[in-house]
């Protein structure tokens, strides 16, 4: 066998892990984030398992029937720029020079609040008292993926 088949061997076997990988990390956080849903009383859990649709889901259970939503205790946004977030998201790393940052920005305070807010109703808290962990999982989603799983949650 050539030296080149090893190599393209090894690539083989090298992206397969990684797509198991990505698929079970997939699978994990949709599960983590529907069972938080569901909790919540939302009729529909199932977008969890959509990406984008699973970040609108989140913005829309923690905005409630709300017309404004507060960010940081001070900050109100209309709920439906709220609800869409994402969309900036997508934009922004298109911005030149600042977008990538930018972009990052938003993920962590608009994720971030979200999980604020779903975590204070979840474990029966004030917003307050969850905004460090809360804020932390919108740039680590791992955390409310741990966090959800790992709670115990009755579906409403």
């Amino acid at each position: 066998m050539s030296e080149w088949a090893v190599l393209l061997a090894f690539l083989g076997a090298y992206l397969l892990v990684i797509l198991v990988v990505l698929a079970v990390c997939y699978v994990l956080t949709s599960l983590a984030h529907m069972k938080a849903l569901k909790a919540l009383g939302y009729d529909k859990a199932w977008m969890a398992w959509i990406p984008f649709a699973q970040q609108y889901a989140l913005a829309d259970v923690a905005a409630g029937n709300q017309e404004s939503v507060t960010l940081f205790g001070t900050l109100s946004v209309p709920a439906m720029l709220y609800k869409f977030w994402w969309v900036l998201w997508i934009i922004c790393p298109f911005i030149p020079v600042i977008g990538t940052f930018a972009s990052t920005v938003l993920m962590i305070v608009f994720l971030g609040n979200c999980y604020v807010k779903i975590y204070a109703r979840l474990d029966n808290t004030s917003e307050q008292e969850q905004q460090v962990i809360g804020y932390l999982s919108g740039f680590l989603v791992i955390i409310a993926v741990v966090k959800f799983l790992a709670g115990k949650y009755n579906a409403r």
